[in-house]
């Protein structure tokens, strides 16, 4: 029962309230007048450096890794297997358009809304390798995608 009140009166004590006309927090007797931080300082993502003279057999390495790795799970189950399935394949230009498809895009969700077809991709963003990602998201043949594939041994 004391344990019961005891609760109950820090409960009370410690309900706050925010005015957020006057700025002002109401905490019991106590009111506490503030100002909201303000940041003018601006974000900006550093631009993708374009990887000049990397090898092929590298290239493929690196997206077969980074495939698996590109946010939310959805995205690396869809990613990691169509890069395991067609990735040896292809050619020069289409791996230089799924690098730049998992390295210059800020939002998962926006890559998985274009290859999943509920959103169009941008320009720079719909071209060959996303029409492959969309034909490879609909798994026609059913397909069991539920986990990645294996790394190769190396």
């Amino acid at each position: 029962m004391y344990r019961a009140r005891a609760l109950q009166s820090i409960t009370q004590r410690s309900f706050t309230r925010l005015l957020s006309k006057d700025k002002k927090y109401e905490s019991g007797d106590i009111l506490i007048e503030y100002t909201p931080y303000q940041d003018d300082t601006e974000f900006s993502v550093p631009s993708y450096p374009a990887r000049k003279n990397e090898s092929e057999e590298r290239l493929r390495a690196r997206l077969l890794y980074q495939s698996r790795k590109r946010g939310i799970s959805e995205n690396s189950l869809i990613l990691s297997t169509f890069f395991a399935e067609v990735g040896p394949t292809l050619e020069r230009e289409i791996l230089e358009q799924f690098d730049r498809l998992l390295n210059l895009p800020d939002s998962d969700w926006d890559i998985y809304y274009w290859m999943t077809g509920k959103d169009l991709p941008p320009p720079p963003f719909d071209n060959e390798v996303m029409a492959m990602l969309q034909e490879f998201a609909q798994n026609k043949e059913m397909k069991d995608r539920t986990r990645q594939p294996d790394l190769p041994d190396s």
